[in-house]
């Protein structure tokens, strides 16, 4: 057990990885962000009708591939040809080739919610050559609110206090109680109309 915190996986918070799926026996990858509570789970919110979510649930098993960087990200959205796969061990799952650390998962449950679907991924294996880095948008984000902060001046204050609070908003959720989320807390309050 505890698989997924010798990571470095903080609970709650949201981590950018790689899901890996066959269809067809043709290997799909997908940017998810997955999460974990505590137990050798990964759980992720996948949207219906993506074709990830399709092929979880039809052959249960898949991949999270722990990206060396934010490029592999991109190429599987936008050149996935450039992605090299092979397969897993484990699970009848590819794996994304060059990532730092795979997690061979099989489906616990899948509850829907909405426009979209809770998977829950139970470990059944997981290697890889390094630590991996940990992809999580917090950090990015407080840089940007950070620089957009020194630029009121000359932009449009509601424009920006709207972007800062939506990223607010997003680094609470995806890296909740973080030294992340109170720095932008402070960083509102500061910037905040005075009464």
């Amino acid at each position: 057990m505890d698989q997924l915190r010798r990571l470095g996986l903080q609970d709650s918070w949201i981590y950018e990885v790689l899901i890996s799926t066959f269809r067809d026996d043709t290997p799909h990858a997908a940017p998810i962000g997955v999460w974990t509570n505590g137990a050798d789970q990964l759980l992720m919110d996948v949207y219906v009708g993506s074709q990830t979510l399709a092929n979880i649930l039809d052959g249960g098993d898949f991949v999270a591939n722990f990206p060396a960087d934010a490029e592999m990200l991109y190429a599987a959205l936008r050149a996935p040809e450039q992605l090299a796969f092979a397969e897993a061990r484990c699970v009848h799952a590819p794996v994304v080739a060059g990532c730092t650390v795979i997690v061979e998962l099989a489906l616990r449950c899948a509850t829907p919610g909405g426009d979209r679907v809770r998977i829950v991924g139970e470990v059944k294996r997981m290697h890889g050559a390094a630590a991996p880095r940990l992809i999580n948008r917090a950090e990015g984000l407080l840089l940007e609110s950070l620089v957009l902060a020194t630029r009121l001046e000359r932009r449009d204050t509601g424009a920006a206090l709207t972007t800062l609070t939506e990223n607010y908003r997003v680094v609470g959720k995806v890296a909740p109680g973080s030294v992340y989320e109170r720095a932008l807390a402070a960083l509102l309050r500061d910037l905040g109309p005075t009464s």
